[in-house]
């Protein structure tokens, strides 16, 4: 897994959105063969999600329950 110490914007989240971060990071680097393909590069909180881009140049919605689409 990678160190969230490196994912821009990650020390900007409160206690509870870095759980629900960390929850989801957990689910998705086990979800792919080479994460290292799909690596996160930033996170920020929106209204009702938070919002992860990935090295890629594509973005998730990840859901309070820690679910992502």
């Amino acid at each position: 897994m990678f160190d969230t110490k490196n994912i821009k914007g990650y020390y900007k989240l409160n206690c509870i959105d870095k759980t629900v971060f960390d929850s989801f990071l957990k689910r998705f680097y086990e979800a792919w063969e080479y994460p290292e393909e799909h690596k996160p590069v930033s996170v920020k909180v929106q209204k009702e999600f938070i919002r992860v881009d990935l090295n890629d140049g594509s973005w998730l919605h990840v859901k309070p329950n820690g679910e992502w689409y």
